[in-house]
């Protein structure tokens, strides 16, 4: 069940840390022992839901342990807790939605995004990679972010 919910439980600490790495990697880590060691304890019921309150305990414990000056009190976490559970969600599902429609894309359009995204190369690398203007490779790359994006929304509007 971790394995199925940790990039969702992930993205839910690091939006409840602001963001904080060593910090996001602190709880998830001390949320997955106690996941491991209160396993018995759940009720089989939804098992994100779950793990994202224990890693917000765990947050409050991390916050209290390292006395920093607390931006938020306990009320206000908790406010934002509950929408960070939502965001977690949609940021899961436009996820697996992406690695779709990418998968998708023709050849030529899929290997562009891997230069720039996954290869890491600048717009300028790519163009003289393939020969062509800087201003051609922004426009290829500006229709494949909006390919993507009107497939994004449509897988998504097609699971509700």
């Amino acid at each position: 069940m971790l394995a199925t919910h940790s990039s969702r439980l992930m993205s839910f600490i690091r939006i409840i840390t602001m963001n904080r790495h060593n910090d996001a990697e602190d709880v998830y880590q001390r949320t997955c022992i106690v996941l491991w060691q209160k396993f018995s304890d759940f009720d089989g019921e939804n098992f994100f839901a779950w793990a994202c309150g224990i890693a917000r305990y765990e947050m409050l414990k991390l916050r209290d342990s390292q006395k920093r000056v607390k931006v938020f009190d306990d009320e206000t976490i908790e406010y934002l807790s509950s929408d960070a559970y939502l965001v977690a969600q949609d940021v899961c599902d436009r996820r697996t939605a992406l690695s779709s429609c990418l998968n998708k894309l023709p050849i030529a359009d899929r290997e562009m995004i891997r230069r720039r995204y996954y290869d890491e190369l600048s717009v300028k690398e790519i163009a003289e990679h393939v020969g062509r203007s800087t201003y051609a490779i922004y426009r290829e790359l500006s229709r494949i972010h909006g390919s993507l994006s009107r497939c994004i929304e449509r897988t998504l509007a097609e699971e509700v």
